[in-house]
């Protein structure tokens, strides 16, 4: 059985090498380990590249390239992976809300695995992991704060200081590229609500153009998920027998299969009162 947190820390390794390079900052929060990819550091697209490989736990590829539109082009994160349960729904998934006073964040990682969040989740595939070291990317606005780093370290019943949490902002190019190295997490995150078992899936391929950045995270979330949900691409390989219902679930899964499809997500946003974990898991 694959360690997620074991692989994703030699992610963690290669980001902590090349900090400069990257437009990244270490710092040291409540004796852990936080690597600042833009928040208050500008970060960049190779960072964005670096956290999505954490947020994978190290079991996919993950690369640039541009995609051509009639009138322009945009930079586009393509990804792959042999492991896509483990990678994309025990890891990568932002399952984990963090609220500790005035300090929120989505929480996405093999740290997640630790938490056991969400427990049922882990309790579907039967994935159990125990590690003394752990990695959690936090999108958010703000650094954490000590309370925070406390009540994860806690969670993951690790010390602060087998730590390390990788902070970015939805607005920022390593937060935008992240988003978009989702696209295979969100295709298998549809077929799973519609009741496809997540075991069968065996391997992803995707590909997902990187939104142009806006300076209000909630616009940037917005601009983001509509890049996913319009121009994401997915490959996945399954091994199902019932092909009759597969061909169901297939038809059911593209974006346009929802009544809010066309929609920009930024108003779909505003409607769940800017609470991500509100909106219709099915669009």
């Amino acid at each position: 059985m694959v360690k997620l947190n074991k692989a994703a820390l030699k992610v963690v390794d290669e980001l902590s090498s090349r900090l400069s390079e990257v437009k990244a900052v270490e710092l040291n929060i409540a004796g852990a380990k936080v690597i600042d990819c833009g928040v208050n550091a500008e970060g960049s697209f190779e960072a964005g590249i670096y956290v999505s490989r954490i947020c994978l736990a190290g079991l996919a590829n993950v690369s640039l390239s541009t995609v051509d539109y009639p009138d322009f082009a945009l930079p586009q994160v393509d990804v792959s992976t042999d492991y896509p349960v483990e990678s994309c729904m025990l890891s990568q998934y932002a399952g984990w809300k963090i609220s500790v006073g005035n300090y929120t964040a989505m929480g996405s990682g093999p740290a997640r695995a630790l938490a056991r969040k969400p427990k049922k989740l882990y309790e579907e595939v039967g994935f159990h992991e125990e590690a003394s070291e752990a990695v959690l990317a936090l999108e958010a606005s703000k650094l954490p704060s000590d309370d925070a780093v406390k009540l994860i370290a806690q969670t993951c019943s690790i010390s602060p200081s087998n730590l390390t949490l990788v902070v970015f902002s939805t607005s920022s190019m390593t937060g935008a590229a992240q988003i978009s190295a989702r696209v295979i997490e969100t295709a298998i995150h549809k077929l799973h609500s519609l009741g496809l078992p997540l075991k069968v899936v065996k391997s992803g391929v995707g590909s997902c153009p990187v939104a142009p950045l806006h300076p209000d995270p909630s616009v940037m979330m917005g601009r983001s998920n509509d890049m996913l949900l319009l121009t994401g691409k997915v490959f996945l390989t399954v091994e199902y027998g019932d092909l009759e219902k597969l061909r169901s679930y297939v038809e059911k899964a593209p974006s346009s299969s929802s009544k809010q499809y066309g929609k920009p997500f930024y108003e779909i946003y505003k409607e769940a009162g800017h609470d991500f974990y509100k909106i219709d898991p099915n669009l």
